[in-house]
């Protein structure tokens, strides 16, 4: 305990001067330059059972633009065999979370980023959401999304880990006030 204490506080100056503070699931980013925070909840991969050729990430962000003012997004991260390809996300509704059988649809522009990495392909799309979107996801018994691309759809279950991380979330960002 005292080991635990005394290596925190050595930390401490650490985190202070990158300007991050991190819990297990979300991640608070302070930008030097513009002061500017954003919130993150990064790495939230939605696992589906068996060997899949296809990987889905659904990740939320609190941006501020100043003090008073910010805005939510959810993320979503589509990673594949290089053989598989890219899902080539388009603008425009393409994010559809069905939560406790209600539909959201959320609009983007579309896969903005693209990249390869080990034999694998990735592009993410970035989708502007409300507090309310993000409040009702983490606390529905059951959640589907689906991201619609040029090259299929693809379809994932929330699993226990993913409501935890998202509960999380909302309680970090105040998003259920």
């Amino acid at each position: 305990m005292v080991r635990a204490a005394m290596l925190s506080c050595a930390l401490l100056p650490m985190v202070l001067v990158t300007g991050c503070h991190t819990s297990n699931e979300v991640t608070s980013y302070v930008n030097p330059l513009s002061g500017r925070r954003t919130d993150i909840l990064a790495e939230n991969l939605l696992d589906a059972p068996g060997e899949t050729r296809e990987m889905l990430w659904l990740n939320a962000y609190r941006d501020f633009e100043d003090r008073n003012h910010f805005k939510y997004y959810l993320e979503a991260t589509y990673g594949a065999r290089e053989e598989a390809g890219y899902l080539d996300i388009p603008p425009g509704r393409t994010l559809a979370i069905i939560a406790d059988g209600h539909e959201m649809n959320f609009t983007g522009l579309g896969s903005l980023t693209k990249w390869d990495e080990k034999g694998a392909v990735f592009e993410s799309a970035r989708y502007e959401a409300t507090a309310d979107d993000i409040y009702r996801i983490s606390r529905a018994k059951k959640v589907s999304v689906r991201v619609t691309g040029n090259n299929g759809v693809v379809v994932r279950e929330f699993s226990a880990e993913n409501f935890d991380k998202f509960r999380k979330f909302v309680e970090q960002t105040g998003a259920d006030m």
